[in-house]
């Protein structure tokens, strides 16, 4: 069943919206004024090691930044566990993602490799336990060493904890959060309606379809009667018809003067 929600996850953020709404809430610097979200490209996750043994990330999405001479790649992973070698999977994803780069012809000698954001996005309840940076698995060593050991930190997104910095934020990741922190038919058609409301233009209507699925998955992983289930999403659904009829009214206002 988690494994079912952990890929109902995937599948909103295959959303260039949601891509954004994680980067401008959640990535600090105001790394996301610098980047050009209409550029965003989902990438292919497959990657074949030295060992010929196939590996799959989960997403993968390359973006432009807007003075146009480099580009970021995001490459996002989602757990419904803690998993204790995390950060040395995501740098494991990150180097053959490089050696794909360098294969591929994309970057060649001399040139420099793209700058990575790796996010883990954990749903799980307990509290998150994994390192978060690779040089946290790696045994103490005496200070002429320390040099030489690689350090690689990916960006945590503990669900169960993120709104806790600011409970009025009404953004994708938020509000997905306070879901899993009260996974009731309550919470969840509250949530939903809200994000029904927020993303109710056209140009959302992919998002609005994944975040269907999710709703789905979620009530499968939370044990959910069906009949609620079938509520909330009606009422998702009628949140955005009644936003398409809205619209017609008033272009058939703007028609008429």
């Amino acid at each position: 069943m988690a494994r079912k929600h952990d890929e109902s996850y995937k599948l909103v953020f295959s959303q260039r919206a949601a891509v954004e709404e994680l980067v401008r809430n959640f990535v600090g610097g105001d790394l996301a004024d610098e980047l050009d979200f209409e550029t965003l490209e989902a990438l292919p996750t497959e990657r074949v090691s030295g060992g010929l043994d196939q590996r799959r990330m989960d997403l993968l999405w390359k973006i432009g930044f807007r003075d146009g001479w480099l580009y970021l790649l995001i490459l996002l992973e989602f757990q419904s566990e803690s998993d204790y070698f995390m950060a040395l999977r995501i740098l494991t994803y990150t180097c053959l993602t490089y050696e794909e780069l360098v294969r591929r012809g994309e970057v060649r000698a001399g040139d420099r490799l793209p700058p990575v954001l790796p996010v883990t996005v954990y749903s799980g309840r307990p509290r998150w336990r994994a390192a978060t940076d690779i040089s946290e698995l790696i045994a103490p060593v005496p200070e002429a060493l320390s040099l030489y050991q690689p350090q690689a930190q990916h960006l945590l997104l503990d669900l169960q904890r993120v709104g806790e910095r600011n409970r009025a934020s009404m953004d994708l990741v938020t509000s997905l959060g306070r879901v899993e922190r009260d996974p009731s038919p309550e919470s969840l058609g509250r949530v939903t309606r809200g994000l029904a409301a927020r993303f109710a233009g056209e140009e959302f209507a992919e998002l609005r379809a994944a975040l269907r699925t999710w709703v789905a998955g979620a009530a499968v992983a939370w044990q959910i009667p069906e009949e609620e289930v079938a509520r909330i999403l009606t009422t998702l659904e009628a949140e955005t018809m009644w936003e398409r009829v809205s619209e017609i009214r008033d272009q058939v206002h703007r028609d008429g003067i």
